[in-house]
């Protein structure tokens, strides 16, 4: 409990004597964050595919058999679509159709592939700065998918169940979030401050702190005196004094 009172205290400490500057460095923080979100990082647009390859079977004792191999499928169809033979010529058509230059590399970092489990529909995702272009390139991969597929594995039931479409929102920077982190890492900063200030200050600011902390004796207080005070207290003594010696010599005179 006392551990608490103390920690307690030093916290009120803190707040009452740097209570602007932890409110500066909170300010500081959602400006910086504010900066980077609005303009310096580059929104990107996310634009999806949902892709269908299925086994058409008339037999319905092979049916059920057939869809587990489709789904189980899924995990090698995914290596495919990162894969450069389905990318190449997806990028050959991308520059062909629309004047996309883009290295395998770049677009390799741009897909993803994502699937429910115990499904057969599986989607491919694609972030690009561009929402035109990302929906572009989700769809021309599908198109390189459905038609490469049927000479590697030799399917044919490959359906495009959902084309991508152009996103009308950004997925990242996420605007709030930022803002917010910039507010905590902001406040956090400005309690980092304030506290490296108190515990640097060697200053002794009560009697408190000498009776309490240091177990030392109060033998008295000197009330403190500023210089100019003591200055303009020496002047009028000094006129005082000179004063009383005109006055006594006055005296003198009249006296003879």
């Amino acid at each position: 409990m006392m551990d608490q009172a103390v920690s307690f205290d030093f916290f009120i400490r803190l707040v009452r004597k740097y209570w602007r500057a932890i409110i500066a460095w909170t300010v500081a923080g959602v400006l910086v964050a504010a900066v980077m979100t609005f303009f310096v990082i580059t929104p990107q647009y996310k634009s999806s595919v949902q892709i269908l390859v299925s086994r058409h079977s008339e037999n319905s004792a092979t049916q059920y058999t057939d869809q587990q191999a489709d789904v189980q499928m899924i995990t090698t169809y995914k290596e495919l679509i990162t894969n450069q033979v389905i990318l190449n010529p997806a990028r050959k058509a991308l520059q062909k159709k629309y004047g996309y230059t883009r290295s395998l590399g770049i677009l390799k970092n741009e897909i993803s592939v994502s699937s429910t489990q115990n499904s057969q529909v599986f989607s491919v995702d694609v972030v690009d700065a561009s929402a035109t272009q990302g929906a572009q390139i989700a769809n021309q991969i599908a198109e390189s998918f459905k038609k490469q597929v049927k000479k590697i594995i030799k399917v044919n039931n490959v359906t495009i169940v959902s084309p991508a479409s152009i996103a009308t929102s950004p997925v990242t920077p996420k605007k709030g979030l930022n803002l917010l982190i910039g507010l905590v890492v902001g406040l956090l900063l400005g309690f980092v401050y304030a506290s490296v200030r108190v515990i640097t200050d060697r200053r002794v600011h009560n009697v408190e702190f000498l009776t309490d902390e240091l177990g030392l004796a109060n033998l008295g207080q000197v009330n403190h005196q500023h210089r100019h005070q003591h200055v303009r207290r020496q002047v009028e003594n000094i006129q005082s004094n000179a004063s009383s010696e005109m006055t006594t010599s006055q005296r003198s005179r009249k006296r003879i």
